[in-house]
């Protein structure tokens, strides 16, 4: 095995192997024990993932990985698809005939996700350690952080769609573990609650698409996946080695059921609702959801399975995500918790990549994952020392000048704000702004094709709504960053008693200069863009190598409908969109529209936040005077009231129709059937009765009688007196000599 593959799969045991001591001995180990104990575990997946990093980019002398070369897979089958044992692609080193495989895949993608994974989580493992040192459960706290980065470690190195699903599943089950961590709060259940069914919704329509894809291919490794339907982003129908067709329309449906599973993961419209509950978890833990894991998982499966994805599957996914964009963002700008803020704004962001990947912007997609999950880690760490510092109030409106108490804190929060506004200028700036103008980019050049194309001036949309939302994004943070941090103490109380310890500030530092430096030094957009060359590679190689399955063209296409990273790198052989002659003019005509409209955003947003609420709430608080603004504040703070129209639609009218159906049910079909049944009994019992009484009792009392009677007359002459026998003997005795006397006399 590849040094690559063992030191990823070292990777991911580590947690596994940390989640059991924890499991066995973290009570024993106590506080601060067991959280050292399960930070080294994870600190080791980062050194592993590290290294692999290093040998990754160094590539190896036999040119077999790393840049600009195939990815490594490895399979090993483990489950018999019995009757679809013969709806495999080809017998090839990435498929097991007959069997459904589970197996490693690594490519950039895979090392650049394992190395923000395992360093955002060990950063937040050392935050934990001073932020619940004095919570009873501390040990267990680390158990499930263990077991959650195995779970997502684990998913992100899986090389089938089996295995990404099983620890989908699992990471769910972390969730919903760590959101209802402190379950005596009756929120806190509710909402881990409200996760894991909103996921299980989601989850339904991954199996659906799931179960087609097996059902159609067999074995469903991702590159038996990539290289069976790699041509779907043509939009036309496919016809597998084996003979079957794949219709548009059920290709369609099968991504898009794949992708209800990202719906659900990263939370995006209308499955959304249940991260903003989320926040009712421990701060860290709303620090490893945002950034690194569990929404992560959702825009990882999205990027995976986008060389399956047919046109109009990509435009769905495209709108979902400018729908989630938007209506996030618009919702952060009224909340007042520090923490749903974060949340709102994670929302916004991870509609940006499904968004990008929707439209194409495949790297510029991911390269918004890894950039966001630096500075909303640190947001999240910051936003828990500031609540720490407050003795956990989460109020905004209740901060203010705390930039003089924790400074540290207040500093590299700015940092992160900065970052996320998408700060920069001429080519340099803040992680945010690389991969949020690459994005804007692509969607500028995608609505210029589409327009071109004659498809309608609808598809401007993905490029200006964006755009708003990235000044919308910029002023939102900086009222959250001003209100806290700037200004008179609107809490004398808490104010005074606010400290920052320096185990808390020592992560906020690191993850403030990653912030800074990963959209530009780190080589991030590099790798996922050699993540496509080194999938193409592989695609290209295990075609031919089986020459007998794959007839034709032995090229991968599935990555040409996503753009490349400039104008300046489109080139004639690899222009994208394939549809497009000419990519490079479009994505010219996208650059322009960034340094139109875009690059003055985080100036305008910040300055107007500054400009509200540098002071405090009084400008906020003028506006709310007039009725129609009140009316828009209360509309969205209230979330546009998605959570009381799901509550309605999905507990009180489905509980009230079926409780009424149920009542029907039991009043005129279950007691229908009870009560006619005991009429019947009833009448039967009548007619029993009546048998029992003049039949039955009649012929026994009516021999009773007759016996009765017959002794009544043999009784009748025994008077037991002595005169009378004599009496009626002399009487029957001389009746019987007058007899006699009139016989002889006659004769």
């Amino acid at each position: 095995m590849e040094a690559p593959a063992l030191l990823l799969t070292i990777a991911v045991l580590l947690p596994l192997v940390g989640f059991l001591v924890l499991m066995f001995v973290g009570k024993r180990l106590g506080s601060p024990l067991a959280g050292i104990v399960g930070t080294a575990f994870i600190a080791g997946s980062f050194v592993c993932s590290l290294a692999t990093l290093f040998s990754w980019v160094a590539g190896d002398p036999a040119g077999l990985w790393g840049y600009g070369h195939r990815a490594i897979i490895h399979t090993w089958p483990w489950i018999p698809l019995g009757t679809f044992a013969g709806s495999h692609v080809g017998e090839n080193p990435a498929n097991h005939p007959g069997y459904l495989d589970v197996g490693i895949y690594i490519d950039s993608l895979t090392v650049a996700m394992f190395n923000m994974v395992t360093l955002v989580s060990t950063v937040i493992y050392i935050f934990s350690i001073g932020y619940m040192r004095q919570d009873s459960r501390f040990p267990r706290f680390f158990t499930y952080l263990c077991l959650f980065c195995f779970s997502m470690l684990g998913l992100v190195l899986g090389g089938t769609l089996l295995q990404l699903f099983i620890f989908w599943e699992l990471v769910g089950l972390c969730s919903y573990l760590l959101i209802g961590f402190w379950y005596e709060k009756k929120s806190a259940s509710n909402a881990a609650i409200k996760a894991f069914v909103t996921n299980r919704v989601g989850d339904f329509g991954f199996l659906i698409g799931f179960g087609i894809l097996v059902m159609r291919l067999g074995n469903a490794t991702l590159p038996n996946m990539w290289i069976a339907l790699g041509s779907a982003g043509a939009g036309h129908a496919i016809t597998l080695p084996n003979g079957t067709i794949l219709t548009t329309a059920m290709l369609t449906i099968m991504g898009i059921g794949l992708f209800c599973g990202a719906v659900g993961k990263s939370a995006q419209f209308p499955l959304h609702v249940w991260l903003p509950d989320a926040m009712e978890g421990p701060t860290p833990v709303s620090a490893l959801i945002h950034a690194a894991t569990m929404v992560a998982a959702g825009v990882y499966l999205v990027a995976r399975i986008f060389p399956v994805l047919t046109p109009d599957a990509k435009l769905v996914i495209a709108i979902i995500g400018l729908t989630t964009l938007t209506m996030a963002a618009l919702i952060a700008v009224v909340q007042s918790d520090i923490k749903k803020i974060l949340a709102f704004s994670t929302l916004s962001q991870l509609g940006y990549m499904i968004m990008a990947i929707g439209i194409g912007s495949w790297v510029g997609g991911l390269f918004h994952l890894i950039t966001h999950a630096f500075f909303k880690a640190l947001l999240f760490l910051g936003a828990g020392s500031v609540i720490h510092a407050a003795h956990h109030e989460q109020e905004v409106t209740q901060y203010g000048g705390l930039l003089r108490k924790i400074p540290v804190t207040g500093f590299t929060f700015l940092a992160a704000v900065l970052a996320i506004a998408g700060t920069g200028f001429a080519g340099y700036g803040f992680s945010g702004y690389y991969s949020k103008d690459m994005i804007l980019t692509h969607a500028g050049a995608f609505a210029t094709l589409a327009t071109e194309r004659g498809h309608g001036g609808g598809y401007w949309l993905f490029f200006a709504l964006p755009t708003i939302i990235a000044y919308i994004t910029a002023f939102y943070m900086t009222r959250c960053w001003a209100l806290t941090f700037l200004g008179k103490p609107r809490n004398q109380h808490l104010y005074d008693h606010a400290h920052e310890l320096p185990i808390m500030w020592m992560p906020l530092v690191v993850l403030a200069f990653l912030s800074i430096v990963s959209g530009k030094m780190l080589g991030v957009q590099e790798m996922l863009e050699n993540a496509q060359v080194e999938t193409i590679s592989l695609c290209t190689s295990i075609k031919a190598a089986d020459p007998a399955t794959y007839h034709g063209d032995t090229t991968f296409n599935g990555f040409d409908t996503s753009w490349p990273k400039s104008a300046e790198s489109s080139g004639d052989e690899s222009a994208r969109p394939a549809e497009a002659q000419d990519a490079g003019k479009f994505l010219a005509s996208g650059e322009h529209l960034v340094q139109t409209y875009v690059q003055w955003a985080f100036i305008v947003g910040i300055g107007l936040g500054l400009l509200m609420y540098a002071r405090g709430l009084a400008v906020g608080e003028a506006l709310l005077r007039i009725k129609p603004l009140k009316w828009i504040h209360t509309w969205l703070y209230r979330r546009m009231y998605f959570d009381e129209l799901y509550r309605f639609v999905f507990v009180e009218l489905v509980r009230d129709l079926l409780a009424g159906m149920a009542g029907w049910f039991d009043r005129f079909v279950v007691d229908g059937l009870v009560n006619l049944a005991a009429r019947v009994v009833k009448g039967l019992a009548f007619g029993v009765g009546l048998n029992d009484k003049y039949v039955v009792d009649g012929a026994v009392n009516g021999v009773g009688a007759v016996a009765r009677d017959i002794g009544a007359a043999a009784r009748a002459p025994q008077t037991g007196r002595i005169r009378m026998y004599v009496t009626v003997l002399m009487v029957v005795a001389a009746v019987g000599l007058a007899a006699t006397v009139i016989v002889l006399i006659s004769r």
